[in-house]
C-alpha cells in the first residue's frame, strides 16, 4: 500500500488547485483523475482542424501585476502564472435585443457611462445601482475576511451589505431602473450563474460583476486546457504525483476517519486526508458509502437540488469571425428583455424557441485561436437534464439537431450568413456534462441554491468525516472558474492546518454539524438510488463499454465478411448512421482493438461489422478466420462525427468510397432510404477489382428502387472485357461524374492514398473545406510513404521505457507505438486509433516520434509533448508516461 499525506480525487479546477497548493507546500500528494486530461470543465476538445473551448467564456478575478485579483495571487503563489499566457478581452460583453444594442466595457466609470449613454432617462438609477453593487461587493469581501461575528458586532461599518443581504438582483435593480431593456442589459451575465434576475443572489451577481469590471476579463492562450496543464506541471515539478485514466473507486473509512483510497485499477493508497473534487453526492453515496456518512449530512444534501447545466453548439467556421460582423468576444443575443421567462422555458422543455443565447466569438480576443482564415463560435443556453433524460435515444439525437438549428438561426441575428460557413459542428447537452464530470444533472454551478437569493448559506469545504474535504463548485460560494480555484486553495489550507495540529479541531467539526443540522431541518436523507435512473439512461446513450455476441457471419466477397452482432446483455445503444465502434480482441494473449464502422442501419436490433482482409492483417485475419457465431466481444459505444447532419449539410451528397470504406456509406444509404429523407446521394465507389465490390447486389436494388440514389463503380485494375469506369478517383474522374461541386457535400472514406488523391482533386475543383468531410483512418500500410518521413528503416528497433509501470520494451520505427505497447501487455485507452479522439493521449518525456500531418493534437499537448501512440512512430529511444 502506497502512502501519501493527501489524496486529491478529481482533476477539475478545484482539485488541481488544491493539489498545486499542497505540492508547493512540500506535502506528499497524489491526484487521481478518471479522464485522460485534467481540468474538468476547464478543458478543450478537437474536431477536424479545430480545437474548441469546453466552457470558459471569460475568466474573472485575474487582473495583472499592477492590479492583482485573487486568481492572479493564487496562480502566482502556486507558480502557475508564469506558465500561462492570458489574453485580455477588451469588453465585458455586448447585449443585443430589439431596441437595444449595448457594449459594456471594463471599468466602473466606463460601465456607468456606456449604460447611461444607452439609457439616458435611467442615468440616475444606473449610477445608484452601480454604487450599490460596488459598495456591496467591497463590504462582502471585507466581511468574509473579518468574519460574520465582527460584522454583527458593528453592522454600521457594513451598511450596504446589511441592507441588501439575502436579496435577489431584481430586488435591488428594479426599484432603481424601470426600463426593461436597461434591466436586461445590466442583468445579462445572470446566465453565468444559471439564474434569472428574480432568483439570482445579488451577493453573487455583485461579486462577479464587480470582479469583472475591476480586474478585467481574460481568456487563456491555447484554451483553458493550457491553464489546467500548467497546474498539473506545477504539481509534478513540486514532487506530487498525477494519475490520469485512473480515478477513485472507494474511499476507505474507519471509526469516522479517512484511512485511504482504492484507485480504479485496484491500487490501495494509505492516507489520512482526502480532498474531493468529486461532488459531495457522489462522494457520499458511491465513494464512501451511505452507511459511513452521518445522517445530518445526508439530510443536508437531500435539502438542496443540483443546479442547471448548458446546451452548447460548437462551430468551426471556414471564414473569420470578423468577416461575419463579430466585433465582441462575448455577445448576449435575445429576442426580448424578459430573462425570467427565458429561464423557465428551458427548465422543463427542449422544444421551445430559444429566447436568447450567449454567442462567443473566440477569435476576436485571440486571432490565433483557430487556423488562419477560420473562426470558432460557440452558442450556449441554459439547460436542465430532466427533459433530456426523458427522450428515447433516437429522439435525443433529433432534439440536439433541432435545438442547434434554432440557435444558429438566432445567432444569425448578429452574424448574417453564419450557417453557410460552418465546417464543423458539435453539440453538448446536460447529459454530455454528466458523462464527463459525473455531476448530478450535469450541473456547472454545483447546487442550484448556491446562486439563488435565499441561498446565503453554503456547504463548507470540510466534510463530515475527519480528514475529508471538498474543493469544487458544490461548496462555499458555488461554481465558476474563479470560485473553484479559490475553493481548492481553501480546501488545501484547511487540510494543511489540520496536519500542523495533528488532528481536526473538534470545536470546528461540532460547529459545522450544528449549522448543517439546522439547515437540514425538515429534509429527508438523500436516497440510495439517487443516481439510478440517470445511470440507466446514460448507459443507453453514452456507454463506455458494451458486450457483443456474434449472431451470424455473412460472406460478402472472397476477402470480406460481415459479423452480425447483437447485445449480450441488453439493448444496443443507438448510433447515427456513419459512426463506428472500437472492437476489442484478444489474440495470442495480446489485447488490442480496431475501429469498425457500423454498416447496418440504426433501426436494426444488431450491429453489422463488415471486415475486409488486410495484409499483414493481425486483427482482420483473426476475425475472418477464427471467429464463429456465439463468440463474445467487448467494444466501445458508438463514436465519430462522420454522418449526415441536416443542420449544416446540403441535400446533395457525394460519397467517395474506397474498398471497405463503403461501410459507413451503406449505413447512411440504408438509413436515408428507410426514412425516405429528401436527400440525393451519388456514390463513387473505387475498388481494385470488380470482385472486391462489397454490397453490390444491395446497391443495385437500392438504385433501382430509389431515384435519389446513384452509384458509379471505378475499378483501378479492371479485368479484360470490363466496360465500366476504370482508373483513379482524381479530379478528372470526379469532375466527369459529379459535373459541378457547387451545392454538394463530399464525404471521403477509404485508404490513405485515396484520401490524398480525392482531397487534392476536390480542392482543384473548387470545393470549399466546409464541404469536404473526411472519415478518420488509421495507420498507413507503409509509413515510409507519408510526407515528412525522415528516411529511417521501418525495421529499426528502439527501447521504450514506460515510467509508471517501470516496464521496458522494444518498438519498431515502422509500426505505431500503441502496437508495441499492447504487445508488451501495457494497456493504453483507445477509441479511434487514428489520432482523432485523443483517448490514448500519452506524455512523451524523452525522445522523438513521427506522426502523420493529419493527426491533430490540442495546442497545449503539442507544447507539453503529449502524443497519440496510435499514430506515433518512434524515431529514437523513448521515455513515456501513460
Amino acid at each position: 500500500m502506497k502512502d501519501y499525506d493527501v489524496v486529491v480525487i478529481g482533476a477539475g479546477l478545484g482539485g488541481i488547485s488544491a493539489a498545486s497548493s499542497l505540492a508547493k507546500a512540500g506535502k506528499k500528494v497524489l491526484l487521481l483523475e478518471k479522464h485522460n486530461v485534467p481540468g474538468g470543465y476547464a478543458t478543450s476538445f478537437n474536431r477536424g482542424r479545430f480545437e474548441f473551448e469546453i466552457a470558459l467564456h471569460e475568466l474573472s478575478g485575474l487582473g495583472d501585476a499592477n492590479n492583482r485579483g485573487p486568481v492572479w495571487r493564487i496562480l502566482n503563489d502556486y507558480g502557475v502564472l508564469p506558465k500561462v499566457e492570458f489574453v485580455r478581452i477588451p469588453d465585458l460583453y455586448r447585449s443585443v435585443m430589439p431596441g437595444a444594442d449595448v457594449t459594456v466595457p471594463i471599468g466602473r466609470q466606463n460601465f456607468e457611462d456606456a449604460l447611461c449613454k444607452a439609457f439616458p432617462k435611467e442615468a440616475e438609477g444606473i449610477k445608484k445601482f452601480s454604487a450599490t453593487m460596488f459598495n456591496f461587493a467591497d463590504e462582502a469581501i471585507k466581511a468574509n475576511r473579518v468574519g460574520m461575528k465582527a460584522v454583527m458586532e458593528d453592522p454600521s461599518k457594513f451598511p450596504t451589505l446589511m441592507a441588501n443581504y439575502g436579496r435577489t438582483l431584481s430586488d435591488v435593480l428594479n426599484p432603481l431602473v424601470s426600463d426593461e431593456k436597461a434591466r436586461a442589459v445590466i442583468s445579462a451575465t445572470c446566465g453565468y450563474y444559471l439564474q434569472p434576475p428574480s432568483k439570482c443572489s445579488f451577493l453573487i451577481f455583485a461579486l462577479g460583476t464587480a470582479s469583472y469590471l475591476k480586474f478585467g476579463c481574460y481568456h487563456v492562450k491555447g484554451t483553458s486546457q493550457a491553464m489546467s496543464q500548467a497546474f498539473i506541471d506545477t504539481v509534478e515539478e513540486n514532487g506530487g504525483h498525477v494519475w490520469l485514466n485512473n480515478g477513485a473507486k472507494r474511499i476507505l473509512v474507519s471509526n469516522g476517519k479517512i484511512r485511504g483510497v482504492i484507485a480504479e485499477d485496484g491500487t490501495k493508497i494509505a492516507c489520512q486526508r482526502v480532498i474531493c473534487n468529486a461532488n459531495p453526492l457522489t462522494t457520499s453515496l458511491d465513494l464512501i458509502g451511505k452507511e459511513n456518512m452521518p445522517d445530518w449530512y445526508l439530510k443536508r444534501l437531500g435539502k438542496w437540488t443540483a443546479g442547471g447545466s448548458t446546451f452548447n453548439v460548437y462551430l468551426g467556421l471556414d471564414c473569420t469571425c470578423q468577416s461575419l460582423g463579430f466585433k465582441n468576444h462575448e455577445n448576449f443575443v435575445s429576442i426580448g428583455p424578459d430573462l425570467d421567462w427565458q429561464h423557465e422555458s428551458m427548465r422543463h422543455d427542449i422544444s421551445f424557441k430559444p429566447y436568447g443565447a450567449a454567442v462567443t466569438a473566440y477569435n476576436i480576443a485571440d486571432a490565433d485561436f483557430s487556423p488562419p482564415g477560420t473562426g470558432v463560435v460557440v452558442l450556449c443556453v441554459i439547460a436542465y437534464a430532466e427533459p433530456w433524460l426523458k427522450l428515447s435515444p433516437p429522439g435525443y439525437a433529433e432534439a440536439k439537431s433541432k435545438l442547434a438549428d434554432k440557435l444558429i438561426t438566432l445567432a444569425e441575428g448578429i452574424a448574417p450568413g453564419l450557417r453557410e460557413h460552418i465546417e464543423v459542428m458539435e453539440t453538448a447537452t446536460p447529459l454530455t456534462n454528466i458523462r464527463y464530470t459525473g455531476n448530478p444533472g450535469g450541473s456547472i454551478i454545483g447546487f442550484d441554491e448556491n446562486f439563488q437569493g435565499a441561498g446565503n448559506v453554503h456547504l463548507p469545504n470540510r466534510g463530515p468525516i475527519e480528514g475529508l474535504y471538498f474543493a469544487n463548485a458544490w461548496v462555499n460560494i458555488g461554481g465558476g472558474f474563479e470560485t473553484c480555484i479559490v475553493s481548492g486553495y481553501m480546501a488545501a489550507s484547511d487540510a494543511m492546518k489540520d496536519m500542523e495540529q495533528g488532528k481536526t479541531d473538534v470545536a470546528v467539526m461540532e460547529k459545522m454539524k450544528s449549522q448543517l443540522s439546522k439547515e437540514a431541518e425538515g429534509a429527508t436523507e438523500v436516497k440510495d438510488n439517487f443516481f439510478a435512473q440517470t445511470s440507466k439512461t446514460m448507459a443507453k446513450l453514452h456507454p463506455n463499454r458494451i458486450t457483443l455476441k456474434v449472431k451470424e457471419i455473412i460472406a460478402e466477397t472472397p476477402s470480406t465478411k460481415t459479423l452480425r452482432m447483437v447485445s449480450a446483455d441488453g439493448a444496443l445503444p443507438y448510433f447515427r448512421a456513419g459512426q463506428y465502434i472500437n472492437l476489442f480482441v484478444k489474440i495470442g494473449g495480446v489485447l488490442t482493438s480496431r475501429p469498425y464502422s457500423i454498416s447496418s442501419a440504426p433501426d436494426k436490433p444488431y450491429y453489422d461489422i463488415t471486415v475486409r482482409r488486410m495484409e499483414p492483417g493481425f486483427v482482420s485475419h483473426y476475425l475472418l478466420d477464427k471467429v464463429k457465431p456465439g463468440d463474445v466481444f467487448e467494444s466501445t459505444g458508438p463514436n465519430g462525427s462522420f454522418y449526415y447532419e441536416p443542420v449544416i449539410d446540403p441535400s446533395n451528397l457525394v460519397f467517395l468510397a474506397g474498398g471497405s470504406g463503403i461501410t459507413p456509406f451503406i449505413s447512411v444509404i440504408r438509413d436515408i432510404t428507410q426514412k425516405k429523407q429528401p436527400v440525393n446521394i451519388h456514390l463513387l465507389y473505387g475498388s481494385r477489382s470488380y470482385q472486391d465490390i462489397i454490397f453490390e447486389d444491395e446497391l443495385k436494388k437500392l438504385t433501382a428502387k430509389h431515384k435519389n440514389i446513384k452509384v458509379d463503380y471505378i475499378i483501378s485494375e479492371p479485368p479484360k472485357g470490363w466496360s465500366g469506369l476504370c482508373g483513379l478517383m482524381d479530379a478528372r474522374m470526379i469532375s466527369s461524374l459529379v459535373k459541378s461541386v457547387k451545392g454538394k457535400k463530399f464525404f471521403l472514406c477509404g485508404p490513405a492514398q485515396m484520401h490524398f488523391l480525392c482531397e487534392d482533386a476536390l480542392t482543384k475543383l473548387g470545393a470549399a473545406p466546409r464541404n469536404i468531410r473526411r472519415e478518420a483512418y488509421g495507420p498507413p500500410a507503409d509509413i515510409t510513404l507519408e510526407p515528412g518521413w525522415p528516411g529511417l528503416s521501418p525495421s529499426k528497433e528502439f527501447k521504450v521505457v514506460e515510467e509508471r509501470s517501470g516496464r521496458t520494451l522494444k518498438a519498431k520505427a515502422g509500426e505505431p507505438l500503441m502496437i508495441s505497447l499492447e504487445r508488451a501487455r501495457l494497456v493504453v485507452p483507445a477509441v479511434c486509433r487514428s489520432g482523432e479522439c485523443t483517448a490514448c493521449r500519452t506524455r512523451l518525456l524523452k525522445g522523438k516520434v513521427f506522426a502523420p500531418s493529419r493527426v491533430h493534437r490540442r495546442w497545449i499537448d503539442e507544447q507539453s509533448n503529449y502524443i497519440h501512440p496510435c499514430m506515433s512512430y518512434p524515431l529514437e529511444d523513448l521515455h513515456i508516461r501513460i
